[in-house]
């Protein structure tokens, strides 16, 4: 059975964008909450050396409205607030587990400390990420130069868990989780990793020749010419899936053949069929149309629908093990996405003003 968090992740996955960041920032917030292991955590994580802690408080997505100068709100993933002794200090969190940094984010963050600061409040800025993301000091703190800034990885925080799980039934649980999310302190090549090296340039163009070809010829004809293909391997890295996928009008919806990286032992090749709800205008017709293919295609499954998540739609999945007994694996996964493809286009055929290039 799957740790406790990623059953509740798998329920509670109705965040927009990139919810393991939303979902990671309360479980871990609530380990914060004891005041020991916060003294603990702000002088040998964050290297913010108190030996006290008194009127501390955790919040976490609090919105900050925009400063004059500003074009939007800010809203942080964690702000913690404490006294030690008549010194009084706030930090700002922001965690990243693959999304992209928002339009002048942490600048945005250091000018709401630096309103602070003038009060005399001790305000750091501490950004947390998954992937080294080294920032410019100068520019973020550009007009802020009392605030301090501290970048930490999030294997680094793995660690401080690590000694925590003991003596603490949920620092156990947390870790866990982290564990299966990949946010573990592993920093060791295993034989299965120094294999999969020798062998990457192969899988990839492997993978490559799945989606190129005929499929990219179809592909265009019916939907429109994908995206670079430099974009896959962005999508490998944020999105665990090596796809190539068609943006239609406005990017309300896209087309998108490929592999997707699962909990499970195997890899999906799938076709989707999804959309936007934030850019798309008439999400009730999209989603008609989708019902309407499905009632005629049974092999294909709705995902994320009548949720806040960025992208919805329909999807018909193979386990790239179902390929494996076949002479020519790579002609088999091609037979399936021209089937699908050609399935797909009855959406279009039929609904013609539903945001085709």
């Amino acid at each position: 059975m799957k740790n406790v968090f990623s059953r509740l992740f798998r329920v509670l996955n109705s965040s927009s964008g990139h919810p393991h960041e939303d979902f990671l920032t309360e479980v871990f917030a609530e380990l914060l909450c004891d005041q020991e292991k916060m003294i603990d955590f702000l002088g040998n994580v964050l290297e913010i050396p108190v030996q006290e802690v008194k009127y501390s408080s955790i919040q976490t997505q609090v919105t900050f409205p925009a400063l004059p100068h500003h074009q939007m709100d800010s809203r942080p993933d964690m702000v913690i607030r404490f006294y030690e002794g008549q010194e009084s200090y706030v930090l700002f969190i922001e965690s990243k587990l693959g999304s992209p940094e928002g339009t002048d984010q942490l600048s945005r963050y250091a000018d709401h400390l630096g309103v602070l600061t003038n009060q005399g409040t001790n305000c750091y800025l501490i950004y947390l990420t998954q992937y080294f993301d080294e920032k410019d000091v100068s520019l973020i703190l550009a007009n802020q130069k009392n605030v301090v800034f501290r970048q930490k990885r999030w294997f680094q925080i793995f660690k401080w868990v690590k000694q925590l799980e003991e003596k603490n039934i949920y620092a156990s649980k947390v870790l866990n989780y982290m564990e299966e999310i990949g946010l573990e302190d592993n920093r060791q090549f295993t034989p299965v990793d120094v294999y999969a090296i020798q062998n990457m340039n192969r899988l990839q163009r492997m993978m490559d020749e799945c989606m190129d070809g005929v499929i990219d010829g179809v592909m265009t004809e019916h939907f429109g010419k994908a995206i670079q293909q430099n974009n896959r391997h962005t999508q490998l890295k944020y999105m665990e899936r090596y796809v190539k996928a068609s943006e239609q009008e406005g990017r309300a919806t896209e087309v998108v053949v490929g592999f997707y990286i699962t909990d499970e032992d195997y890899p999906f090749v799938s076709i989707v069929y999804e959309f936007c709800p934030r850019r798309c205008p008439d999400v009730p017709k999209v989603v008609a149309a989708m019902q309407n293919f499905m009632a005629a295609h049974p092999d294909w499954k709705t995902f994320n629908l009548n949720t806040d998540a960025e992208w919805q739609g329909i999807s018909c999945d193979r386990r790239l093990v179902d390929f494996l007994h076949h002479e020519d694996h790579i002609n088999e996964i091609q037979k399936f996405f021209l089937e699908k493809l050609n399935e797909l286009q009855e959406i279009k055929v039929k609904n013609p003003d539903l945001y085709w290039k």
